[in-house]
Order: structure tokens, then sequence, then C-alpha cells
């Protein structure tokens, strides 16, 4: 997995390295030379004027052992150093290199420049910011900010803390972030996520064992290990028995979802379990499935006493998935009670299941088996008695902690979803665009989810491996179609091309 760390694991990461005998100065040199590749690799530089903005810390170090790299190939550079010269005897080192060739521009003539460049380039602070940003440079990123420019920010846009991604007024904003060696946790969390434009990842020569400590974001590479083996000689049973206890006469188009992501995602046996107007709809629209018709109240919600009858029943399926259209009702509720308290295979609950979970959250204390709980912002600050915008603001450290204080499988979705393991792991998804903030495309993330736990998956890798397929998903449609016209039902359709 590509790491993610926070300012003072990366710190730790570059004395590492120098102790494998890659100094500071050669990782400023390094990302200097990861920039101009990237930078060659998506414009015309030989018609480009590029102006590099440095500050007197180590990110202006970068910036600086750039403009030198820029200007060595004749490419119009400007160097405008914020702040004064440099402070660290690392980011003095670069600065040095450039003088006699690039002599720095200073921030009261910087405007005219700026103005001129086909490309600014954000060197100022990076990791180290921390704060407001000083008083003399908000004109000038106000001005910034506002210009047809191409604006790329190197590691951390100027302006924002790289470990809680809190974002101050008048920030950089820019099109693209180039992140140097590792992800930082700053960046994953909104408002931050939404304010870097394109992020990639640039190789700078800090070696693997270099990060001792550290979450994940997973890539293609990862998730491939994942996938349940499906060996030529097989039958269903070898692919695993889901239950899906999921809709009622209100939401019918929930249980159908989650019940068709499942079969595409390669379970033997799907068992829906609803309501008879439910279980009725859904046989005309998935003869693969097979039904278990319960008993409802007179608004068609599942009655907590229609599991009597079907409780021996139930441990004979490999894993089972709850929540998904069942209503947020009183009858729901004991109906978590029940299978948590009972259900020994791995248990996914969603949706409605959260919710009534959160009418009662000592309930998790009480579970039998291995659990996955994947709520939407909205239903994990209930979940969690916190807000809204402390999750969005604390995404990582939000879903750690529920995972290791409730001993569960936590999967926070939304941008960069977040999958956190009891044994304190935590991976990060970065599939998935816009055309999964529709209704649906939830019940579809269960679906796949409780498949793969079906099939064997552990209920961490189910997860990462779930959230990256409905990602990736959404991905392969939005090339063909805009993402607001994408269907939850699409996603599903969508899934068999993307295994």
């Amino acid at each position: 997995m590509t790491p993610i760390l926070t300012i003072k694991q990366m710190t730790q990461a570059e004395i590492n390295s120098e102790k494998n005998g890659i100094t500071r100065v050669k990782l400023m040199q390094n990302a200097a030379k990861a920039i101009l590749d990237f930078l060659e690799s998506r414009f015309i530089l030989s018609e480009t004027s590029i102006a590099v903005i440095v500050g007197s810390g180590n990110n202006g170090g970068d910036g600086a052992a750039l403009a030198k790299l820029l200007n060595n190939k004749g490419i119009r550079t400007a160097l405008i150093a914020l702040g004064g010269l440099p402070k660290t005897d690392t980011a003095k080192a670069c600065l040095e290199q450039t003088k006699g060739e690039l002599p720095p521009i200073f921030n009261e003539n910087a405007e005219n420049i700026l103005n001129r460049a086909d490309i600014i380039i954000d060197s100022v602070f990076g990791t180290g910011f921390h704060g407001e940003l000083p008083e003399n440079l908000i004109p000038l990123f106000k001005a910034v900010n506002q210009s047809e420019a191409v604006k790329i920010s190197v590691d951390i846009p100027s302006g924002i803390n790289g470990d809680t991604g809190i974002i101050a007024p008048h920030s950089f904003r820019p099109d693209i972030t180039l992140v140097l060696a590792a992800m930082k946790t700053g960046l994953l969390n909104l408002p931050c996520a939404d304010h870097c434009g394109e992020t990639v990842i640039l190789d700078i020569g800090i070696t693997e064992d270099c990060y001792k400590e550290y979450d994940g974001l997973f890539t293609e590479e990862d998730v491939k290990t994942l996938f349940p083996r499906r060996p030529k000689h097989s039958n269903k049973g070898a692919f695993g028995k889901l239950l899906n206890i999921a809709g009622c006469n209100k939401y019918i188009g929930a249980a159908v979802l989650s019940s068709k992501a499942a079969l595409r995602s390669g379970t033997g046996l799907v068992c829906l379990a609803s309501v008879p107007k439910v279980t009725g709809i859904a046989a005309a629209v998935i003869p693969e499935c097979v039904f278990i018709e319960l008993s409802g109240d007179k608004d068609g919600y599942i009655l907590r006493n229609a599991f009597d009858e079907i409780a021996p029943e139930i441990n004979g399926f490999s894993a089972v998935s709850f929540g998904c259209g069942m209503g947020n009702t009183e009858e729901t509720r004991k109906t978590a009670e029940f299978l948590l308290k009972n259900v020994k295979a791995p248990l996914i609950i969603d949706a409605d299941g959260i919710n009534a979970v959160s009418a009662n959250i000592n309930i998790l204390k009480d579970k039998s088996g291995p659990l996955i709980m994947t709520p939407h912002p909205g239903e994990f600050a209930r979940l969690s008695g916190t807000s809204v915008s402390w999750v969005q603001s604390h995404r990582i450290e939000a879903a750690r902690d529920f995972a290791l204080k409730y001993d569960t499988v936590l999967l926070l979705k939304g941008a960069n979803t977040v999958v956190a393991a009891p044994d304190g792991r935590v991976a990060v998804n970065t599939t998935g665009n816009s055309a999964l903030a529709k209704a649906g495309c939830g019940d579809v993330l269960t679906g796949i989810i409780g498949a793969l736990a079906a099939q064997g998956t552990k209920p961490f890798e189910a997860a990462v491996l779930g959230a990256y397929l409905h990602g990736a998903a959404a991905d392969l449609l939005i090339k063909e179609q805009a993402a607001a016209s994408v269907l939850a039902s699409e996603i599903t359709d969508a899934l068999g091309k993307v295994i």
C-alpha cells in the first residue's frame, strides 16, 4: 500500500532515509527531478513561462532545486522568494546552487511576474504550516488564485495543515498537488480533500524500510491479491451463501440492488429475506436469488418476531447482511439486537441497521461474530455521538478509534472511503467519483462486501476490496457517460467488467 503519514511520521521517514545514506539535500534534488518529469509529461515546457514561489523552509528548497533544473533546460523560469532568504541549512544549500544563474525575485516585484506566468508552482510552506497565513502573503495568494495560470502545489498547498486538513483563509488553491513520497493525512480530510485539485504522489527515493508506522492507500496491485480464489472444479457451495435481510414495502429497490450486487460479486447463493411484497417483486427481477418470506406489520416493515421461525437457518449462511431499506423502526432496532447476539458468521450492517444500532450502541459489545459496519458520515456521526463536520475533518482518526473501541471493521463512506480494522489497521480508497452520490449506491456496496465475506474473504479485506470495486465500477462508467446520469443499477452491471 502507498503510505499515508502524519507530519511527524514523514519527518521520521526522512530521518531514517538520511541514516540510509540519502541526505535531505539529495531528497530535495530527487523531488525537483520528479516534479520536472511530471511537468514534461503534461506540458510543452519550451512554450511555457513558469513562476516558482518559494518560502524560507525546506519546501522552498524543493522549489529552488526545481527552478534550477527548469532554468538549466532553457525554460523561462522565475524564482520568487517570499519571506526572504531560506532559513534551513538544506534549503540554503539548494538556493545557493541557483546563485548567478537565477537570482531570486522578492515579494515587492512578484506580482508582474506572476501575471505573465503560464504555470505557477507553490513551494512556500509544505508540511511546516499551521495557523494563519502571514498578512503580507494574502494579497499575493488572492491574486494567484484568480489567475488563469495552471497552479501546482508541491507536497501540500500553502495554508493547509498537513495533519488535519484545516484550510487557512486565502490559502493557495492548486489545480494539481504533487505529493512528495507519501500521502499526508490532512490531504484526505475535508475540507482539504476538495481543495487540492488532482493529487499525484511522486517517488523521491525514500525506501519502504524508512516507513515504520503508517496507514495506507490501497492500489490496484494491492486489491488483486484479495480476490477469492475460484477453482476450476467447484460448485456453488464453494463460493458461499449470503443471507441478505433487506427491504420493506417502501424501499423495495434497496433489497433488489444489494442482492443483485452480491450475485454479481461472486457469491454462490444469495437468499433475500424480506416481506412478501419485496420478495415477490424481487423474484421477477432477480430470478437467480432464493427467498425467505418474513411477516411484516401493517405498513410493510419486517417484524422482529419473524426471525424466530428462521433462527435455526441463519447460521447455515456464510455471511449475513442487514439494513438496506429496512426502515428506521423499533422493529428494525430489535432485529439488529437479535442478529448481533445470534449471528456467528460475518455480519454486515448498513443504512437503517446502523441507525438501529445508534439507538443503543452498547449492543455492539454483545455481538457473537465478526462485524462490518458501513455508515455514511451522517450515520457515523449519530453512531459515534459526534457531528458530521467533525467526522469529515477527522476521517481516519474517527474510523480507527471506533473500530478499536467496538471491535468492528468500520467502513466510512465518502470521497476517500476509510476502512478501519479492530487491530488498528487503516486503509483509504481512492477509486470512485461523484456518480456514487446517488440513492441506491450504498446498497450496492453492501451487496458487494456481503458477497466477498460470504466467499471467505476476511472482514477487513472484504471491506477494502468491496470499496475498491464499487469505486472502480463508477470510474469505468464515467468514461462513457456523465457522472450525474449514472444509476446504482449500472454500478452493479459494471462489476463484471471491473472484476
